[in-house]
């Protein structure tokens, strides 16, 4: 608003007005992007940390597969002492053997306790009431597992290893056992069960080798069984001071294992935090790694060059230049097409011709209207198809209609004629004048519809039929037809003015017996109809210019000529336009005659005809 002297307050100057756009417009998205630019290379920074401490943690499992498969070496080698197994199933009087046997068992023991890193015990269970029990041998029912677990491990497999993760009740670290059934040879029989004891110095060494590949000595770890923790290397109490608590027996606050149970490693930004997971599958174990996101990365100030803030306020003005030039530059040109099209004649579209200079790249609304044109362009060749066709229909209509003034008279006078004859018993006058009069009306009823191959056959025979009186015995007509294409669907009118040019052209040129065959077949995916006549043959010179005629080399106004030639032609633009060019017409001649065949490929077959 203006003072009462008529001048414009600070608020409405053009220095104020400057700043608010310079701040909002330029200084704060800049800012904002730097900030999250620094955001987003941090972290990806982390993420690239955590993959890396995720790929040692997994390769420490190496360390702890090698150390269970040397308990497992421990009962292969239980399993395969003779004595052991002698003595529990063999030998008769176990008591005797016994003092004899504990000597070699125990120095056996010893030797695989030197031999395997972190064994801690030996036992072979069993429920043999003729034992005497004394280390390594049990009673079966001082085995320390619940009945669940006992169950599961008398259904396991002769290679099979139950293991049991024990917690301490001092919260240190867990001790691992390990159960194996004890077979006879060749496995016929369970004669006991073994257990190997793991110390707790395995996990105690597998965490020490955690910490020193992961880089962080103030992570914490963390040991779940299921969804228990049953280890962890924190000190952290309950995170409510109000008093303090074991971790382990009180672990709020501290990370749980995912519903998926999944290794991976997960940031948490909001809380500063990143976790890294592991399974163990052996034992049913999951394995959590937990610290700040502060103890991977050193900060962004030490590492990022001061000019790259210089060439991002550039590229920002640059852009914000290139932006707002592109889109007044697309709003005029959608301004100009919208005009154009609102402007247009509904009934006579033309194509969009924009006097602006054509642009390098392509964008959106080049495309629409490219799109835009092309649819005109298909729209006006459809129309002129379809006059085309309409044209071409009449043509045939008004050459079948020549001298046709009363059609309703001639009928009425040809069916007279036709029972006259019956009365006369001249069948063969009938015959032909039934002919004719089919003829007629098919021919006054052609229009653009399209009918069936097995009408055509039918208006064939006909015509046939006169033209077999009219030459009597010097020519004979076969038809050798597909059943399966009597529903095949042809302009109309198709066959008749190839039957009348074989005729005219062939049969009566000669006062030889001529054939005419009209087949239909299929030749691989095409189909092929053909008409071939013995008659006289078109000489060579005719047969090509028909033929370059037909094949579009020779341009209807240079063709010479007005006869068969030029049916030809009708059929062939009829054919083009009902089969939407995927149809062709040719003459073949050789020493036996001519024949005009069509062809059909395989695409037009079902293709819909020039009124869909």
């Amino acid at each position: 608003m203006k003072k009462p002297d008529g001048t414009l307050t600070y608020r409405h100057s053009f220095f104020y007005q400057l700043i608010i756009r310079f701040v909002f417009m330029i200084l704060l998205p800049i800012l904002i992007s730097w900030w999250l630019y620094v955001r987003v290379l941090d972290y990806y920074y982390d993420k690239n940390t955590l993959a890396t401490q995720q790929i040692n943690m997994e390769n420490s499992l190496s360390w702890l597969d090698s150390s269970l498969n040397a308990a497992s070496h421990v009962f292969t080698a239980l399993g395969s002492n003779a004595e052991i197994v002698y003595y529990l199933e063999y030998y008769p009087d176990k008591p005797s053997m016994l003092y004899s046997l504990i000597k070699n068992v125990r120095s056996f023991c010893n030797n695989l306790y030197m031999m395997t890193p972190y064994l801690a015990g030996l036992n072979i269970y069993s429920d043999d009431p003729d034992l005497l029990y004394s280390a390594p041998f049990a009673k079966l029912s001082d085995i320390p597992l619940d009945a669940g677990t006992l169950r599961l491990l008398e259904e396991s497999g002769p290679q099979e290893i139950i293991w049991q993760v024990s917690v301490p009740e001092d919260s240190g670290f867990p001790a691992i056992c390990g159960y194996r059934k004890l077979y006879l040879a060749d496995y016929i029989k369970c004669i006991g069960y073994m257990e190997v004891q793991l110390s707790d110095r395995l996990f105690s060494d597998y965490f020490d080798l955690l910490s020193e590949l992961g880089g962080d000595t103030e992570a914490a770890y963390f040991l779940y069984q299921g969804e228990e923790l049953i280890y962890t290397s924190s000190v952290q109490t309950d995170p409510n001071p109000s008093g303090a608590h074991s971790a382990v027996t009180d672990p709020a606050g501290f990370p749980k294992p995912g519903n998926s149970q999944a290794s991976g490693y997960e940031i948490h930004p909001l809380q500063n935090e990143c976790t890294n997971t592991i399974l163990i599958p052996q034992l049913g174990l999951c394995v959590i790694r937990s610290g700040k996101l502060s103890g991977l990365y050193a900060g962004s100030s030490e590492r990022l060059p001061s000019i790259l803030i210089s060439l991002i306020i550039l590229l920002l003005l640059s852009l914000f230049f290139w932006f707002f030039g592109h889109v007044a530059s697309l709003s005029r040109r959608i301004l100009v097409f919208s005009s154009f099209i609102r402007n247009s004649d509904p009934d006579n579209l033309t194509s969009f011709h924009p006097d602006f200079p054509a642009r390098q790249e392509t964008d959106e609304l080049n495309t629409l209207i490219d799109a835009y044109n092309t649819m005109i362009h298909e729209n006006t060749a459809l129309i002129s198809r379809v006059h085309k066709m309409e044209l071409l229909s009449q043509d045939a209509r008004y050459q079948a209609l020549q001298g046709q003034i009363h059609p309703h008279f001639i009928y009425g006078t040809l069916e007279t004629i036709r029972m006259t004859a019956l009365q006369n018993k001249d069948r063969e006058a009938a015959s032909m004048i039934f002919s004719l009069s089919t003829l007629i009306r098919y021919s006054i009823s052609i229009s653009s519809k399209s009918v069936t191959l097995k009408d055509e056959l039918e208006i064939a025979s006909h015509y046939l039929t006169i033209q077999k009186i009219r030459f009597d015995d010097r020519m004979d007509y076969d038809f050798r037809t597909d059943e399966t294409l009597l529903d095949l669907e042809l302009p109309s009118f198709l066959l008749q003015p190839l039957l009348e040019n074989a005729v005219m052209y062939g049969i009566s040129q000669t006062l030889e017996h001529c054939i005419i065959n009209v087949s239909s077949e299929r030749q691989g995916s095409d189909i092929i109809l053909s008409v071939f006549n013995t008659g006289l043959p078109v000489p060579r010179q005719r047969l090509l210019e028909i033929n370059s005629l037909l094949s579009g080399d020779t341009p209807i106004e240079s063709f010479q000529g007005r006869h068969n030639g030029m049916a030809l032609y009708n059929i062939r633009e009829r054919l083009i336009i009902f089969f939407h060019g995927q149809a062709s017409i040719r003459l073949a001649s050789s020493e036996n005659g001519t024949a005009a065949i069509i062809t059909i490929r395989k695409e037009a077959e079902n293709a819909s005809n020039y009124d869909s």
